[in-house]
């Protein structure tokens, strides 16, 4: 638990620290940090022997979040098509060396994952998508939402359901979690970042672009989502008899571990501003 704990106050220290340069570069290289080691425990957990076809995900994973968040200066749509015309080539004459599963992984590990992981780059840049809408204070407390619902959902449910929890959610999966603690997850977050609302009305005085309802209803959406993202990441640990995707984090696991709900929260919570900016604002 000591262990835990201290590696819990570093935690927190760099997520401040990338909160305070949030406009910045700063930013967006721990976002491909992020995105880079979540690929390389992903392969590493899933067996990917083959060493050419790790370094190459890896790389790829770092350009794709800096190409999407940079989209105008790096042509992403021919860079992923000549990265999957690789993967391909690099699959078929390394065979058997490179099994198709293993082909599967790369793309899961090195598309999906950076790809979400980068919407957090999105969501910050929301104030630039909607000018006039959306203010920097504003995508701040969205970041801010997105973070602490992806992290606490799980630790409220938790919580709630080692209290409360009589029925199982996903016993084949994450025999621990129960109906009632995903529930509960749900209620006490929503509470919390409506806290959060609070305190920036009182720090701002100024009103919130999203309506009550509809600031709720992405929360909602965004908890509910973040629970499928740490659902899938227990998927794979259990498809692969693996306890934990690698050891980075004293106590806690891997980029992975910890940020396994990042994976469904930010991607949710940029779509349904992006539905909500086009057809209201």
């Amino acid at each position: 638990m000591k262990t835990r704990f201290i590696s819990s106050i570093f935690i927190a220290i760099i997520l401040f620290t990338a909160y305070a340069f949030m406009f910045t570069p700063v930013f967006d290289i721990l976002v491909m940090v992020l995105a880079g080691a979540a690929c390389y425990e992903v392969m590493k957990v899933a067996g990917v022997k083959s060493i050419p076809l790790r370094v190459v995900a890896i790389l790829f994973s770092l350009a794709l979040v800096l190409g999407v968040i940079y989209v105008s200066r790096v042509p992403v749509s021919l860079v992923a098509m000549a990265y999957v015309l690789g993967l391909v080539l690099l699959t078929v004459c390394s065979y058997p060396d490179i099994p198709f599963v293993d082909l599967a992984v790369t793309v899961y590990a090195s598309f999906i994952i950076p790809l979400a992981f980068s919407t957090m780059s999105l969501v910050a840049d929301m104030y630039k998508i909607f000018p006039g809408n959306i203010d920097r204070a504003e995508t701040r407390l969205l970041l801010w939402n997105c973070v602490a619902t992806a992290l606490f959902t799980d630790v409220f449910a938790y919580l709630v359901g080692t209290k409360f929890g009589k029925h199982k959610m996903t016993p084949n999966l994450s025999p621990k979690k129960s109906w009632e603690g995903a529930i509960g997850g749900v209620v006490c977050v929503v509470l919390l970042n409506l806290g959060f609302l609070a305190v920036f009305h009182a720090l701002t005085k100024e009103s919130f672009f999203l309506p009550i309802w509809a600031y709720i209803l992405m929360n909602i959406i965004v908890s509910i989502l973040s629970m499928f993202g740490d659902l899938m990441a227990s998927l794979i640990k259990r498809h692969y008899g693996a306890k934990d995707f690698s050891h980075l984090i004293p106590g806690h696991g891997g980029i992975m571990d910890r940020f396994d709900s990042v994976i469904m929260a930010a991607p949710a919570m940029y779509l349904f501003l992006m539905v909500y900016g086009l057809a209201v604002l």
